[in-house]
């Protein structure tokens, strides 16, 4: 195990150990050596890798590791650094610009309760693969960027009409890394983030009082015609 000195390291420097464990664990997939089939496959396999080496990434930074977390947080993977708790959500980014991605990343009401409540860093780990030179199947590694999402620039975040609120990416990691604001505290984004959501929230209930209206007219007419 590493030893680190009792000086705290920058959040910056957390997330650049992390993206040096993680492209020495990966290293092979550059060369094509260990592509595989398809999107889903690759995927899977990367995240596998990480499982299985996860203590062994985070003894060697100095971190703790945390349990797997399931499927119900919205981290993949955790570890306590230098007394604060870090979760990673690991997406692989298709790089073929004909495969959809969305940008999803997790409901308004749990970034929010991760970020103020547990006073925690959440971490974007995007690995970005597209079609290996030697088959059209097979994929390989382009990149791995690691960025915490509360610095990313403020044209990168979207919240859509999904349920409570369902917070997106404009754009990849890999595309706005050069922008992240390294030097933005936790209150910063606060005042960019809940901006965005009073406004969403505000043009989401004038759109739902419309369909209320909508409804009750359709109603008042026998249920002859119905248009929202």
């Amino acid at each position: 195990m590493i030893v680190k000195d009792a000086k705290l390291r920058s959040v910056k420097e957390i997330c650049a150990e992390f993206t040096s464990q993680f492209d020495k664990l990966f290293i092979d997939l550059r060369s094509g050596l260990s592509a595989r089939e398809d999107s889903r496959a690759f995927g899977a396999m990367i995240e596998k890798r990480l499982i299985d080496n996860w203590e062994s990434i985070c003894e060697t930074i100095g971190s703790i590791p945390e349990p797997n977390p399931g499927r119900r947080t919205i981290y993949d993977f955790a570890s306590k650094v230098d007394g604060t708790f870090f979760g990673f959500d690991v997406k692989t980014k298709d790089l073929d610009t004909t495969s959809y991605s969305d940008g999803g990343v997790c409901a308004v009401g749990n970034l929010l309760k991760f970020l103020a409540n547990d006073r925690a860093v959440f971490v974007v780990v995007e690995f970005g693969h597209n079609k290996a030179k030697e088959g059209t199947e097979l994929r390989d590694l382009e990149y791995i960027r690691v960025a915490p999402f509360h610095l990313l620039p403020e044209n990168t975040y979207r919240i859509e009409n999904l349920g409570t609120g369902q917070v997106r990416l404009n754009y990849t990691i890999n595309q706005i890394f050069e922008e992240v604001d390294w030097s933005r505290d936790l209150n910063k984004f606060f005042d960019i983030f809940t901006e965005i959501a009073i406004k969403h929230y505000e043009r989401v209930g004038r759109d739902a009082l419309k369909r209320v209206e909508a409804i009750k007219k359709f109603r008042a007419h026998g249920y002859m015609k119905f248009a929202f």
